[in-house]
């Protein structure tokens, strides 16, 4: 399931659209990989609140946004399954990559940040 990626230098695997990225390939991990495909559009409304909830907290100027034009925006998910965070590095809001941090099969939401 897993292929090496040369500018990764990891290996990566898409499932529903969804990167899945990983140093180590296991059989756990592609398990893990299935099961957060398999959860990850009915999350995904839940992940926009929060990143939305953190986005005012943080007082950050991305003007009103709702749920479903954060969802739009976000694009392309690359999952990272050694550190549990989600990446957004293709969202049209602004240059950044946003990035979450999540717990078990996408079941809470932890930590957002803004990277680049």
């Amino acid at each position: 399931m897993f292929k090496h990626d040369e500018e990764w230098d990891a290996y990566l695997a898409e499932l529903n659209g969804i990167e899945f990225i990983c140093e180590e390939p296991s059989e756990e991990l592609e398990e893990t990989a299935k099961r957060l495909a398999e959860v990850y559009e009915a999350r995904l409304p839940d992940l926009a609140a929060f990143i939305l909830e953190e986005m005012e907290t943080d007082g950050l100027g991305f003007g009103p946004l709702t749920v479903p034009e954060l969802t739009a925006a976000l694009g392309k998910p690359q999952i990272d399954l050694d550190t549990s965070v989600i990446h957004y590095m293709e969202q049209t809001l602004d240059d950044h990559i946003f990035d979450v941090e999540y717990e078990g099969d996408l079941e809470e939401f932890l930590v957002f940040t803004l990277d680049g």
